[in-house]
């Protein structure tokens, strides 16, 4: 089975996207392995980690270059 492996990155995108949140990795995991279909399991696991690198950074998130903006819920949100 595949899996997804959760770093920080991982988990910042997954939380604010709503996508799989989860207050510690497992959760987020667990969620990710439910929502993210198995033949895409390992890109989405890079394109997360470069989102989350480059875009939806920890302190100073690039919300007007996220392609996914109109899509995200997170309050906090600078676009």
């Amino acid at each position: 089975d595949p899996v997804i492996a959760v770093d920080t990155h991982v988990f910042r995108v997954s939380n604010r996207l709503a996508i799989a949140p989860g207050a510690t990795p497992l959760p987020v995991e667990l969620g990710l392995e439910k929502a993210i279909p198995p033949e895409f399991m390992r890109d989405a696991h890079h394109w997360m980690i470069l989102h989350g690198r480059y875009i939806c950074a920890a302190r100073k998130p690039l919300c007007g270059a996220c392609p996914v903006s109109d899509l995200c819920p997170w309050p906090e949100k600078s676009a």
